[in-house]
């Protein structure tokens, strides 16, 4: 009987891999980046594309351009963007698709590698907790998925870090930042946010996340809101940063 279980356990697992690779010959999962096959073992984007990620580096000085972003606006306490977002480049197609084209998965994969990137508790100073910027809920549910929670996943997953999504509410539904103007995007954003405060007890430290900062007012905005907390540290990390 016991060797019966063994020759059993054995048949399905070749069975798997061989209906494995047939639907990966049918329909091969591409790299989400450049759109060339992956390889066995690779997940989402493949290892060239991960050694060639366009990051900023700016994690390395204090005074770097992501934070000099939010000077004047609002005191956070750290600010990096982790890669570079240029028109044309793998990173747009990622967040493209991230954002538009039900790829939640994308946004995971990139979480778990800035995680694995930077050094979080060197860089931020140990914050207890990531809040993603939210979607407004109809927003959201069109979309199925906060993208910025699925970055925050990653990074959750890898350093270990609670992540709530239940933080900060987006209770004006504005409309896209895209082709807005910086002043533009300062005034859509205005008072959009609140902050549930019983979410906060006993939390010191939050890391703020999003997707692509561009002129940091969507984030200048949300960290405003839970610096309304007495003593509350606010720090932000963003997946890629694109200049206004």
């Amino acid at each position: 009987m016991q060797t019966l279980k063994k020759v059993s356990g054995r048949f399905i697992m070749t069975f798997s891999a061989l209906c494995s690779d047939i639907l990966n010959f049918f329909f091969p999962e591409l790299c989400a980046a450049c759109q060339e096959h992956l390889l066995t073992g690779e997940k989402v984007l493949c290892i060239r594309c991960i050694l060639h990620l366009p990051e900023t580096g700016c994690w390395k000085n204090a005074d770097n351009p992501i934070a000099k972003q939010f000077w004047g606006k609002v005191p956070l306490h750290t600010a990096v963007a982790w890669c570079h977002f240029g028109k044309g480049t793998g990173m747009q197609r990622m967040i493209h698709q991230l954002k538009y084209k039900n790829r939640p998965d994308i946004g995971l994969r990139l979480g778990q590698l800035c995680a694995g990137s930077l050094s979080q508790g060197d860089i931020f100073g140990n914050p207890d907790l990531i809040v993603p910027v939210p979607l407004h809920p109809a927003k959201q549910k069109g979309r199925g998925y906060n993208q910025a929670a699925c970055f925050g996943r990653g990074l959750s997953e890898v350093w270990e870090l609670p992540l709530r999504e239940d933080v900060l509410r987006r209770v004006k539904n504005t409309s896209s930042q895209t082709r807005k103007h910086r002043f533009e995007r300062s005034a859509n954003v205005e008072r959009v946010f609140e902050v549930s405060l019983d979410r906060l007890q006993g939390i010191a430290h939050v890391l703020l996340v999003d997707d692509v900062l561009t002129t940091g007012s969507t984030l200048a905005a949300a960290a405003t809101e839970l610096l309304k907390v007495p003593g509350l540290k606010v720090s932000v990390l963003t997946l890629a940063f694109a200049r206004a």
